[in-house]
């Protein structure tokens, strides 16, 4: 009889092996490791964020932490709105995201054309373009625009036009500076880019986006406005509930490619998994290794700020948590939006809050905001050991 328990034994442990050797398995954090209670992490990122809650900055916030396997983290803090009523912040909020459009619809879109073959990061804009008619666009690219160093200014169309007029006196931009030169942020590259992709596919941007990118990642709640008001869509500013913050994206006759983006944390979450797949979550591969890899790494040489295509990989930036490597990259959004990826440590790490940025005062910014969700990123990051 013992002989053969001992035999049983064996072929049961022999069995585990087996299982767990065909696992994919990622680094624990060294919280985890450390055998850190899961209350005793959710409290100090708590803590966290409400401090900043509590000192006016935002009324509520989303916080997500994960890696590839899983979702670390993810809870909702304080008030979706405040007026006429308070509304408990649901952790499946849809959030005006902003200029985190920027990424997440525009920039991935346009990886996907290049795969496609049917854009290159490499090709002039008045090639991808054959509309525009403004004066010296020959040496800009379309990496050019995805750096923010084609030469444009920040101009705001909508004060001059509304809709397709608006969209139409865009086509006749100069630059103001020479092309590849400077850095300065335009929100007019990236409308130009979604015209773009929309050019080369025949398909319109919020369609190409939801067939070749939400769909395939399970992405279901991520959409470009207006939303219908319901108890989940989060204000943003003074507009209605569910309208576009974004002053051009609203007034557009369509989507375009520098704001108007809808989602969740676990929407994005689905997204940054898929980053950090190296453009590929489960079976769905969205970009291939090639063009996300590009993506990813820095384009510019000093004193330009590190960029990589479409993504902010400064460590100046203020929404940045400083304890993530020098590889990570991300984007904000002006109604307080905030995401990381981080190749090296495998993790990443979404702040979503409900406070649009400061306008300039005195001159300056008010950064406080910036800075908030810095140091809940970095709470969230150090409480699971990152």
């Amino acid at each position: 009889m013992n002989t053969l328990l001992k035999i049983a034994a064996g072929i049961l442990v022999a069995a585990s092996v087996l299982v767990h050797a065909g696992e994919k398995h990622h680094p624990a954090p060294a919280a985890r490791r450390a055998g850190s209670p899961a209350a005793e992490e959710r409290q100090t990122i708590r803590r966290a964020v409400e401090q900043e809650i509590d000192a006016g900055l935002f009324p509520g916030a989303v916080v997500l932490l994960g890696n590839p396997d899983r979702v670390l983290y993810h809870e909702a803090f304080g008030h979706a709105r405040i007026v006429p009523e308070k509304l408990e912040m649901p952790k499946d909020a849809l959030f005006d995201l902003a200029s985190v459009t920027k990424v997440v619809a525009t920039g991935t879109a346009v990886g996907v054309c290049v795969d496609q073959g049917l854009l290159r990061f490499e090709t002039p804009i008045r090639e991808a373009l054959p509309g525009l008619t403004g004066a010296g666009l020959e040496p800009i690219t379309i990496a050019m625009l995805a750096t923010h160093t084609s030469g444009f200014d920040n101009a705001k169309y909508h004060q001059r036009a509304e809709g397709e007029a608006m969209l139409e006196r865009m086509l006749g931009v100069s630059p103001q500076w020479q092309p590849g030169a400077r850095f300065y942020y335009s929100c007019l590259n990236m409308i130009l880019l979604g015209r773009m992709v929309e050019k080369a596919s025949g398909v319109r941007l919020d369609k190409f986006c939801r067939e070749r990118v939400f769909a395939p990642l399970g992405m279901s709640d991520t959409s470009f406005g207006p939303l219908p008001p319901s108890p989940r869509v989060v204000p943003s500013g003074a507009r209605q509930l569910g309208q576009i913050e974004d002053d051009q994206a609203r007034l557009a006759a369509r989507p375009v490619g520098n704001a108007g983006l809808f989602s969740t944390a676990g929407d994005l979450a689905r997204f940054c998994r898929m980053m950090l797949g190296e453009g590929q979550s489960g079976v769905a591969r969205i970009l291939s290794k090639e063009t996300h890899n590009r993506m990813t790494v820095n384009q510019l040489a000093p004193p330009l700020p590190r960029r990589g295509l479409f993504w902010d990989m400064d460590r100046r930036a203020l929404h940045r948590p400083t304890r993530l490597s020098d590889r990570a990259y991300g984007h904000s959004g002006h109604t307080g939006q905030s995401i990381w990826i981080d190749p090296e440590k495998q993790v990443y790490v979404i702040v979503l809050t409900n406070r649009n940025h400061p306008k300039m005062v005195g001159g300056k910014r008010k950064d406080q905001q910036y800075e908030a969700r810095a140091r809940i990123g970095d709470a969230a990051l150090e409480s699971y050991g990152y």
